[in-house]
């Protein structure tokens, strides 16, 4: 039986143009008309660019496709599907592998012809010289910009306040342009940032600091280690000088404006992300003289850059790979509930491995869980599974409770959260309605604070639901597997001292064991085995972004 695939894609969330809604119209009278197909799905993605194929709804589309779901895809225009002749082509020779015809309305294309193949081909291949030119553009803009050192608005990093204010234009002309200014209740907590880094070389060290201190981000959340390192890499607090732009030079940034260096104003970097909102190399950077103060010097600023090239430089050394851990994955803190990764320090000829519990690694002052020693670890659990025998096993087997009655209690609590998480959803929608319909700055203030509320409590749910969830599925009805769990734990004994690869090692541990966890204080590890009712850990719940509210809504 014949099924139509419908695909749509627009790069921003606007209600400019055509629509989502009318090019899925469209494809479906074109689907009913001159297919002659009434039963179809629906694929959307809205706020997505074309440069990729990296989009939820396509990537769900596709699996399905390799399912044998649809006899044919139809989109409204060719680069809905994509702007790159490379994804194209292998979309298309992926729908043409799966018997998949592609129909594209706008352009008359059908792929179940070798002509209509061709001129897609040909489409696709101008559609990216488009995407390639706009890139151009914005590139030429950006260095048109970077003359003038103006801020382009949005939301001004920690210490300072973005303005708007009128100035003349080389015409003459009245234009409106933000400025940024310094914001006095947030300079000192910035600078602070800057003197601890250089002291401790740590950003997790001064994370913990701060929070010890009382200081916390604008929000009101704490100042955590990824923040710490989103203001150590930001030129913005940095002093324009000459020693600065040649530094930028030297990493090869493209600079402008240095006759307007008077030592005072701060550094205008743009350019800083990619078009997946990921940060850009400094490489890519467009380095001019800002309109706004600088907070630190250039020395402060490029010591700090110096700083956070020997901490990457470090922290390679550091990841350890699951394929060096034997537990890695089954490791939990017993103080906070996180997982414990395994990770490693080389020095010299010395090679140090542990786990170390993942809420520490982001900010010390929120869990108080010592790592543990990997090599100690492993040895233990290792002898400890070795010297189980077969009564102690079923004794621990027999203590298991109902399970049954469990999963039914969680499913019961899952569902009361999705409920409250639905309704919140509702309520969320009309508030941004509303927003867009209002003018008085106290209302709008209000209303962006509600979502931000119910956002966060839909965002506590969620993490609930996760650990109900992650509950249930180390729950395991033994009521009927005593001699399999038995068997496994043979297997365990028989083989494990005489499998030779690393994978089948993990296997084996995995095969008999549900988590351990570890408490550096009483400095015990508990080890969790299959057949047992023993649960992970509560894990703490992240603070809501309301909790220490202490900045502007």
């Amino acid at each position: 039986m014949s099924k139509v695939a419908i695909y749509s894609r627009k790069s921003k969330f606007t209600e400019e143009g055509e629509s989502i809604e009318n090019q899925i119209k469209m494809c479906i009278t074109y689907a009913e008309t001159m297919l002659e197909i009434t039963e179809y799905e629906v694929y959307e993605d809205e706020g997505f660019s074309g440069g990729n194929i990296n989009r939820p709804k396509f990537k769900k589309l596709m699996k399905d496709i390799k399912s044998k779901k649809f006899t044919h895809l139809i989109c409204y225009r060719l680069d809905r599907m994509s702007r790159n002749v490379a994804d194209f082509t292998t979309t298309l020779e992926e729908l043409n592998k799966h018997g998949v015809a592609f129909i594209s309305i706008k352009e008359q294309f059908d792929t179940s012809t070798a002509m209509g193949r061709a001129m897609m081909n040909i489409s696709a291949t101008f559609a990216q010289l488009e995407r390639e030119t706009i890139a151009e553009r914005i590139q030429d803009n950006l260095r048109e910009l970077a003359k003038t050192g103006r801020w382009l608005g949005g939301p001004a990093p920690m210490g300072y306040e973005s303005i708007e204010v009128e100035n003349n234009d080389n015409k003459g002309k009245s234009r409106k342009k933000h400025i940024l200014k310094i914001n006095d209740s947030e300079i000192a907590t910035v600078r602070l940032v800057f003197d601890l880094f250089i002291k401790h070389k740590s950003f997790q060290k001064v994370s913990g600091l701060l929070e010890n201190q009382g200081l916390y981000s604008r929000s009101g959340t704490v100042f955590s280690r990824e923040l710490v390192k989103q203001t150590i890499n930001n030129p913005t607090y940095a002093i324009a000088d000459k020693k600065l732009f040649d530094f930028f030079k030297n990493n090869g940034c493209e600079t402008y404006e240095e006759k307007k260096i008077n030592e005072s104003n701060g550094v205008m970097a743009y350019n800083r992300r990619k078009e997946n909102g990921s940060f850009a190399p400094i490489s890519n950077w467009i380095i001019s003289v800002g309109d706004h103060p600088g907070i630190v010097t250039s020395e402060v600023w490029i010591k700090c850059q110096a700083i956070c090239k020997e901490i990457k430089q470090k922290s390679s050394n550091r990841q350890c790979t699951s394929q060096e851990a034997l537990l890695s994955g089954l490791v939990v803190c017993a103080k906070c509930g996180s997982g414990m990764a395994p990770r490693q320090n080389r020095s010299g000829k010395y090679h140090y491995r542990y786990y170390s519990c993942n809420l520490r690694n982001k900010s010390a002052s929120r869990c108080c869980n010592d790592a543990l020693n990997a090599y100690d670890a492993e040895d233990y659990v290792i002898n400890s599974l070795m010297d189980l025998t077969d009564e102690r096993i079923i004794a621990n087997y027999e203590k298991t409770k109902s399970i049954k009655s469990i999963k039914i209690d969680n499913k019961k609590m899952i569902d009361k959260y999705l409920k409250e998480i639905d309704e919140n959803k509702i309520t969320i929608q009309g508030l941004m309605k509303k927003l867009s319909r209002e003018d008085d700055e106290d209302i709008i203030c209000e209303y962006k604070s509600e979502v931000k509320r119910l956002k966060s409590v839909n965002a506590d749910f969620e993490t609930i639901i996760n650990k109900i969830n992650s509950e249930n599925d180390n729950l395991t009805d033994t009521t009927e597997t005593l001699d399999e769990i038995l068997e496994l734990f043979h297997n365990f004994k028989k083989f494990y001292n005489f499998t030779e690869k690393f994978e089948d090692k993990q296997r084996l541990i995995r095969s008999v064991v549900k988590f351990i966890t570890w408490d550096s204080e009483t400095e015990y590890i508990d080890i969790a085995l299959i057949g047992s009712d023993k649960t992970r850990p509560n894990q703490s719940l992240p603070l809501s972004d309301s909790s220490r509210r202490n900045g502007p809504c």
